[in-house]
């Protein structure tokens, strides 16, 4: 009887873990998004274009409407007028996957990323003035306006001012930009407290042709100094090697297994195709606690009966304290699944680079807004090199 009452301490404690574990990493993917302030429709009868979605389901469901503009400025806000927007894909998923009120708002403007020029700032915002070039990630939850509509308003913390080389392209930065950098962030910070630099050091960087892989290759390269190889189709190799990479995996023709080994750091873009693959195979990545999956929290592209799954959600926010308890003691690889979340801060590290010359937008093809749909079914066929961006301003144009 002792001993089965044991066991279920035992089993109650690891459940009282586990719950708060999941509990911890739920609200840190969250919280974030909820902490500022959403915009009022302005009165006085102040119309814009928005493409929006009033229900859940395919590209067809996004369409052009004019709607109030936001009201500003609320103190520390801005408001910006958008010329020009970029798709991501988390854009087609929210737009596909039905969701609570609470985290998606119906009817929901998409589009999450940004630039325009400053038209008004609230009290206590010295960062910006008026006819300012500004880009930024607007939360990916909790609120209806988004970043294909005419005017936004944002707090002043999660935007900055543009590069000067590239204007308003800037807008194909942000969300991709932040997803590497805190994705890559803990990995940076273990590092650091060993006493060793990211330069010389190995990484995989999956999908190299796509936005978050376009980035990624650049940063790793021209800024961290690393070596870097990156999968992608045979058509897209000239590309990935022009943005830096210094191997190139072709996924259809080459196994994995076979052609990398002992990398220092493996950034997962496609984790549904590479997760398991990569943790249960001993030379992908180096071993003893020495290695890095980095895991970029997202779904399959295509819809999946996975993507409403919450188990399959919070499987990365587990495994990053089991696997990563056990790397600390030499055994297997670190496990890290970061989110994105909005950083302005985080944005002017990326726009000093650029105006450096170490990292430039890649931007596949612009849409009119009233093409967002087409943008949706185009971002959605995965054949994109680079970003989708769509043209908000009627007269908008991408700087060089």
């Amino acid at each position: 009887m002792g001993l089965l009452r044991g066991f279920l301490v035992v089993a109650a404690l690891h459940a009282a873990a586990l719950v708060g574990i999941v509990g911890y990493e739920l609200y840190a993917l969250a919280s974030p998004h909820f902490r500022y302030e959403v915009a009022q429709p302005a009165d006085g009868g102040l119309a814009m274009r928005a493409a929006r979605f009033h229900e859940f389901g395919p590209a067809s469901v996004v369409r052009v409407d004019e709607v109030p503009q936001p009201s500003c400025c609320s103190p520390g806000q801005v408001l910006v007028k958008v010329d020009l927007a970029a798709l991501n894909p988390v854009d087609f998923k929210q737009r596909r996957m039905p969701a609570p009120k609470s985290m998606v708002p119906l009817p929901a403007t998409t589009g999450k990323d940004f630039s325009g020029s400053v038209v008004k700032v609230g009290e206590g915002v010295s960062s910006f003035k008026a006819g300012d070039i500004a880009f930024g990630m607007l939360p990916l939850l909790g609120q209806p306006w988004g970043a294909f509509e005419e005017f936004v308003v944002a707090d002043a913390s999660i935007i900055a001012k543009a590069p000067t080389t590239v204007g308003t392209k800037a807008a194909a930065l942000p969300l991709v930009g932040l997803t590497v950098l805190h994705a890559l962030a803990p990995v940076l910070a273990k590092w650091e407290a060993q006493g060793e630099g990211a330069s010389g050091k190995s990484i995989l960087v999956h999908a190299g042709s796509g936005g978050v892989g376009s980035f990624a290759i650049q940063y790793c390269k021209n800024v961290l100094g690393m070596r870097v190889l990156t999968t992608t189709s045979a058509k897209n190799a000239d590309f990935v090697r022009s943005l830096g990479a210094d191997e190139v995996v072709d996924y259809r023709s080459q196994r994995l297994e076979d052609a990398v080994k002992g990398m220092d750091v493996v950034l997962d873009t496609v984790a549904q195709e590479y997760e398991d693959r990569t943790l249960k195979s001993d030379s992908i990545l180096k071993q003893g606690g020495r290695g890095h999956y980095v895991h970029v929290i997202s779904t399959d592209w295509q819809p999946s009966s996975r993507e409403a799954n919450p188990v399959y959600m919070m499987l990365p926010l587990v495994k990053k304290w089991a696997l990563s308890a056990l790397a600390r003691f030499g055994r297997g690889v670190y496990y890290h699944c970061n989110p994105v979340t909005p950083d302005g801060r985080g944005l002017q590290r990326i726009a000093g680079w650029v105006d450096q010359g170490l990292i430039h937008p890649v931007v596949d093809r612009v849409f009119q807004l009233e093409a967002s749909a087409a943008a949706h079914e185009y971002l959605e066929t995965g054949r994109a090199k680079g970003k989708v961006l769509v043209a908000v301003s009627r007269d908008a144009a991408i700087s060089e």
